[in-house]
């Protein structure tokens, strides 16, 4: 018994002793070292229509504004964002509203059925209507057809935008709508 009980001593604070060894050979992490995050999958525009109105409004709410993308950017529509209805709503809108097309010349113009254009806006920095913090401004105020129009835009990641579009005076939010300069 004597025997076993010596082994098994020896054996334990062999063991403590590499473990000591292997402890004090690892690198020491700094203050300065950056901790390491996992990085959040790609959200896609079919992603943000399927979001509930209330996961729209924060992520929203959370983005910086954007600054103007360049050319034509496809969109998608969200109408009643969370009902059972959302997804197929934004396919058929697809064919009547593909995107916007951004000018150099501080302007905007939706494609609509198939490659037409239509319904101009100017492009400006300004006030969101919902929370009054900086958001990229297309005012539809000079259109024929809708000049009581106006759509604000945030990037909530590089390239996607996450869109409100208001309507009536005075503007009530009308719905949501997506677009993807990364295409």
């Amino acid at each position: 018994m004597a025997w076993s009980f010596h082994r098994v001593t020896v054996l334990g604070f062999a063991g403590v002793a590499v473990l000591a060894g292997v402890l004090v050979g690892m690198p020491v992490a700094a203050a300065s070292d950056a901790p390491v995050t996992a990085t959040a999958p790609r959200r896609e525009m079919s992603d943000l229509v399927r979001m509930p109105k209330s996961e729209l409004e924060a992520l929203y709410l959370a983005s910086p504004s954007a600054t103007p993308p360049s050319g034509f950017v496809p969109g998608r529509a969200i109408k009643s964002p969370g009902s059972r209805f959302t997804v197929a709503n934004s396919r058929a809108t697809r064919l009547a509203w593909q995107g916007k097309i951004f000018r150099n010349d501080g302007t905007m113009i939706n494609r609509v059925l198939g490659g037409a254009r239509a319904i101009p806006a100017d492009v400006y920095e300004g006030e969101s209507l919902l929370d009054g913090q900086p958001s990229l401004i297309l005012d539809y105020s000079r259109s024929k057809l809708w000049p009581d129009v106006r759509d604000e835009l945030r990037e909530v990641e590089p390239g996607l935008y996450l869109g409100l579009m208001y309507k009536g005076k005075p503007a009530q939010q009308k719905m949501f709508f997506t677009l993807d300069a990364r295409k």
